[in-house]
């Protein structure tokens, strides 16, 4: 009798801890809170998602944003929901909005409205109210490029940004290969205002037939800047420059950049760059050849230098791609990803590039100041006064599990000051505006000996 009373007992204290811990974190599994994060953090999933291969190409994603007013968290996950977690880790609020995964979020800049991009058969861009996770409106990509189910072409807002006045600038896109094995890009540039009205799109009254990857938006000049992937050197593209600036308000054309490939690399692409400066003044931004450029606000090139220069490894081309470019405060900040062979890029190389998975800090003038390199690719790059976060992801050349993790850096001198490990790779991470807190997504990943690596999860570290 009393080994009943004793179990009874222990399944009602279990019962009675869910329920409490349930009410104070939102999340249906709240044991979590606290485990599986390391120093001085919480965890929190995110829901299941299928497990992708270590070496696979295209991988599960997420968006991190912080949100001044109240120290909080907005999340995007890769199963089409937005969160939004208090300071302590706790969800405020949850809510699915659409049908495919996130690919693309941006927080108003005065922080009311979040707006997110969907991969879909309609590819809709949701304005999401902050305070309560209710959509305000949406808009399908199909309106604008099309869409083609039955070649899995599907459209989606690939990249947003915002300006004061609550407008939201995107770039829509999608691929087409049809049953001939023909590749073809449809895209399109779009301003929207804080109703969902159409401002402006480019071209006014034909798809871009380029791949448009990045978007940027100045108050301080009145320009938006977006720039081409288009690694196909074979294709006849007719919108084939490297970028294009417009006006702000009209979305006319004010000019285009091409930058002319290298030899060894082909043509030049630029996948998360260029990105103002806060002045409008000046434009940084790096290409998948290892080329990093200051631009002026038309886009003509002010200085360039070489941070990863393709290299010939026992007759194998390889390079470390170059992707993000921001202006500072503390100068002009470029970062590298993995390394890859030019000729086959789903082989790997026989060394290790030693640019890859990098970032470099270099003054206005364009002189060296320092490098920093991750252990793991450099999946996103978050700045607090004198400070940069990073969240590093897998290295799919040396297969080396224990990098995963964010890493703060400081940009001062380069130097690591904190890293805070994940068993999966980190794929999103953002700072307080104080530098204090640190957030990030971590993913789940199956290793090529079929072994299940981390979760899908949102972590939360103090520093």
């Amino acid at each position: 009798m009393k080994k009943k009373i004793r179990t009874l007992f222990i399944f009602l204290l279990f019962g009675a801890t869910w329920i409490f811990l349930f009410r104070v974190t939102g999340n249906p599994i709240p044991w979590q809170i606290g485990g599986g994060s390391g120093q001085n953090g919480v965890s929190v999933s995110l829901g299941d998602v299928p497990a992708q291969n270590y070496d696979r190409m295209g991988f599960t994603g997420g968006f991190i944003q912080y949100v001044k007013k109240d120290k909080s968290w907005i999340v995007g996950t890769d199963r089409g929901e937005i969160f939004r977690f208090d300071d302590q880790g706790r969800q405020m609020w949850k809510h699915a909005v659409g049908d495919g995964s996130i690919v693309s979020m941006k927080l108003s800049d005065d922080e009311s409205v979040i707006y997110a991009g969907e991969r879909s058969a309609s590819g809709y861009l949701y304005a999401i109210d902050a305070d309560n996770g209710n959509i305000l409106w949406k808009y399908a990509s199909s309106q604008l490029i099309g869409a083609d189910p039955m070649l899995r072409s599907e459209p989606a807002p690939v990249h947003l940004s915002t300006d004061r006045e609550g407008h939201v600038y995107a770039n829509f896109h999608r691929f087409v290969m049809n049953r001939q094995g023909n590749r073809s890009y449809q895209g399109r540039v779009a301003a929207f205002d804080r109703t969902g009205q159409v401002l402006w799109m480019y071209p006014a009254g034909e798809n871009l037939d380029s791949w448009i990857n990045w978007n940027d938006v100045s108050d301080a000049s009145d320009k938006v800047v977006f720039s081409t992937s288009n690694y196909e050197t074979d294709l006849q593209i007719r919108y084939h420059q490297t970028l294009y600036v417009l006006n702000r308000e009209t979305g006319e054309k004010e000019s285009d950049t091409l930058i002319p490939g290298e030899p060894l690399s082909g043509a030049a692409v630029m996948r998360g760059s260029p990105n103002f400066s806060a002045d409008g003044q000046t434009m940084a931004g790096t290409a998948s050849d290892g080329r990093a450029f200051l631009f002026d606000s038309l886009g003509r090139i002010l200085w360039t230098r070489y941070i990863a220069r393709p290299a010939d490894i026992q007759g194998a081309w390889i390079n470390a791609v170059g992707r993000d470019g921001f202006v500072i405060p503390e100068g002009v900040v470029f970062t590298t990803i993995n390394t890859f062979n030019r000729e086959n890029w789903q082989l790997p190389t026989p060394v290790i590039h030693p640019s890859s998975n990098s970032l470099f800090l270099f003054s206005p003038e364009g002189r060296f100041l320092f490098k920093y390199t991750a252990r793991g690719e450099i999946e996103s790059v978050s700045f607090a006064p004198g400070l940069a976060v990073l969240a590093v992801g897998r290295n799919v050349r040396t297969h080396d599990y224990t990098v995963h993790g964010a890493a703060a850096v400081s940009l001062t001198d380069g130097q690591e000051l904190n890293f805070f490990p994940t068993e999966g790779p980190l794929q999103a991470a953002s700072v307080s505006d104080d530098g204090r807190q640190i957030a990030g997504i971590e993913a789940p990943a199956v290793t090529p000996d079929g072994k299940l690596i981390g979760a899908y999860r949102f972590h939360l570290w103090n520093r």
